[in-house]
């Protein structure tokens, strides 16, 4: 289905609030919360992190992928090994068809350093919170494609889990059309947008429909931006944005991908990466942007 008018993608963009506000910042509370520790990989907050995305993943009846929740990985250094745990779930589409989209966000921080607590809210309970919506949302008005929600672990330390993920499965791989990655789409208090990095996207959607998706883009309450700012040429802080989060994985895979977050912000890695630090309206309205692009790429792919 093509939106053929900017006021059709009104319709469903801005003035379509599918995702509910007040459950949305209770994961976003929760999983960012001291009780979890910074959530760092093997830790007992990621553990406690874990068995909350699978409760929500019970409570809602959102099925897991092969029989069980966790898929196991093990990291190995030098002086010892660290076991890790994606949380993979899946909703099968109405469209009776073998391809999936996979949609990613990482449930890990960077934990604790002495007694500072990293909750890295934005970086990236913001994502894990996010795809727990949309899955809640998803199981009561399914894509035409199959779903996979993946919580990788393992993002802070090399994307372990994202690799785990695509080396365990192979047979989905090869069936894979797109991965959506949801990396801290919270922001600052100063927050102000949202923006994106895809590729391959043009294969899978025809010119009119991808002037569909700008147009849709456009009639968000938040301005939506394709790309990230860039630091000066030669700074140790510059960022390659192609391999910053889970999608670079997926793109090393050969599967188109678009990457929503908003950049490094004066929280990043930070103790004041914190729920009450968060822009609560922004972090809302992006996630209800993305989810209108979901379910347009998904109609029209």
């Amino acid at each position: 289905m093509f939106i053929s008018s900017y006021s059709q993608a009104i319709q469903i963009g801005a003035l379509s609030y599918v995702i509910n506000k007040d459950p949305l910042l209770e994961h976003l509370s929760y999983l960012s919360s001291s009780e979890l520790g910074g959530r760092k990989i093997a830790s007992e907050g990621n553990i406690l992190a874990q068995k909350y995305i699978i409760s929500q993943l019970v409570s809602s009846s959102i099925q897991p992928l092969n029989n069980e929740y966790q898929q196991k990985f093990i990291i190995k250094n030098h002086f010892n090994e660290i076991e890790g745990h994606n949380i993979i779930a899946m909703i099968p589409g109405s469209g009776n068809i073998e391809s999936f989209i996979v949609l990613t966000a990482h449930f890990d921080h960077i934990g604790k350093k002495g007694n500072k607590v990293y909750n890295g809210a934005d970086d990236n309970a913001s994502g894990t919170s996010a795809l727990l919506a949309f899955g809640q949302q998803l199981i009561k008005s399914s894509l035409k494609h199959n779903v996979i929600l993946l919580f990788t672990d393992g993002e802070e330390s090399n994307f372990h889990g994202a690799k785990a993920f695509v080396k365990d499965h192979q047979r989905i791989m090869s069936n894979v059309v797109l991965n959506i990655n949801l990396d801290m789409i919270a922001g600052s208090k100063r927050t102000n947008k949202l923006r994106f990095l895809s590729r391959g996207i043009n294969n899978l959607l025809t010119d009119a429909n991808l002037e569909g998706l700008k147009k849709l883009q456009n009639s968000f309450d938040i301005p939506i931006k394709k790309g990230f700012r860039l630091k000066k040429s030669g700074s140790k802080d510059r960022v390659n944005w192609l391999m910053a989060s889970d999608h670079g994985i997926f793109h090393r895979a050969g599967i188109p991908f678009i990457y929503f977050g908003v950049g490094t912000h004066k929280n990043y890695h930070q103790q004041s990466d914190t729920f009450s630090n968060v822009n609560h309206n922004l972090f809302h309205m992006a996630t209800n942007a993305i989810y209108q692009q979901l379910i347009f790429i998904d109609r029209n792919i």
